[in-house]
């Protein structure tokens, strides 16, 4: 039976913008010790993670035809 879960780098990202809009629902109630787990630290990991993953969707397909190409050099 086939997986209907999704799974990826995509819904990854998708969680963790839930968790932070779920974090912004707190308010003041939400004040970590450590500056890396502040609002404004995972917004701009946030950023950086849609970044990436728009880098490495705009380079797939480019890939994806060259491997293509270099297959048809090398059948015989």
């Amino acid at each position: 039976m086939a997986s209907t879960s999704e799974t990826g780098h995509s819904k990854n990202v998708a969680n963790f913008e839930e968790l932070i809009f779920i974090v912004t629902s707190y308010d003041k109630d939400y004040n970590p010790a450590k500056s890396v787990l502040k609002l404004t630290a995972l917004n701009s990991q946030l950023t950086a993670a849609k970044d990436s993953l728009t880098n490495v969707n705009s380079a797939f397909p480019p890939y994806i035809l060259a491997i293509a190409d270099r297959e048809t050099s090398f059948a015989p």
